[in-house]
């Protein structure tokens, strides 16, 4: 399913933006695979590795983009590589290229991105990118932006909007239910993440939004408006997410700027 916001900018509810005019797709936290180290702690995440195989070449098939812009890590703590990693981000960058593709990553620190893990794809992470008149970005910033000039909007894959909407339990009880989304500011496009593991732990609180902005929600691939003017403020409880627990012996990856 897509929303278009213009004709050369197009949500995607397999959690991606498709610029047309440019031919360009972008991604935010391709996260491949969970990394050799995570694979070692099978009960950390439920492995996703097929589904996000399938909707990434799904998106490859269907759009044929010139250039693919990954926006944030292509796999946790990227500074390194573990066991069978090179082979898999190998393949990875072979299929992304294929037919001559342009390939960018854009992180916040590029400085670490850059190192084994893009030894040999080609690939250079940089800060910043342009695609026509967008310029893409992975910060967690959601309101406070550099300046750019007339016409040029930003498109942030650092911060992963998450709202809380009114639900009903099985029982068919009052509830509610948190949803990742698209939110575009009026001066900024900023997207989900690709997995869906990695959604954001603080609930967007619709009242500290601009006027001008709006959000898509995406449940079960589907694109919906969310009403943020009149959406109600959820309980306490509901306004952020409880990150896991550290666990001993375990290396976390470098936070997102």
């Amino acid at each position: 399913m897509q929303v278009a916001l213009s004709d050369d900018l197009i949500l995607d509810s397999r959690r991606a933006a498709w610029l047309p005019k440019t031919g360009t797709l972008v991604i935010a936290d391709l996260f491949l695979g969970l990394g050799a180290a995570r694979r070692r702690k099978p009960d950390l995440l439920a492995n996703s590795h097929q589904e996000l195989w399938e909707r990434l070449v799904s998106l490859l098939d269907e759009l044929k983009p010139a250039q693919i812009a990954l926006l944030g890590d292509v796999k946790p703590n990227q500074g390194m590589v573990e066991g069978d990693e090179r082979e898999e981000l190998r393949q990875l960058f072979k299929k992304l290229g294929t037919a001559g593709r342009k390939v960018v990553q854009v992180t916040g620190h590029p400085e670490r991105a850059n190192g084994p893990a893009l030894q040999g794809t080609g690939v250079t992470a940089v800060d910043q990118h342009r695609a026509g008149p967008f310029a893409l970005m992975h910060r967690r910033r959601i309101f406070v932006y550099p300046r750019l000039e007339p016409g040029v909007m930003w498109i942030n894959g650092g911060v992963h909007p998450l709202f809380a909407v009114p639900s009903q339990d099985p029982s068919g009880a009052p509830d509610w239910m948190r949803v990742p989304a698209f939110l575009y500011t009026g001066y900024a496009l900023i997207l989900p993440p690709f997995v869906p593991w990695a959604q954001g732990f603080e609930v967007m609180q619709p009242e500290r939004l601009p006027k001008q902005a709006k959000a898509w929600s995406l449940f079960s691939e589907r694109l919906a408006p969310l009403d943020l003017p009149n959406l109600p403020a959820p309980p306490a409880q509901l306004a952020s997410l409880a990150r896991a627990p550290k666990r001993t012996g375990f290396k976390e990856g470098a936070k997102e700027e």
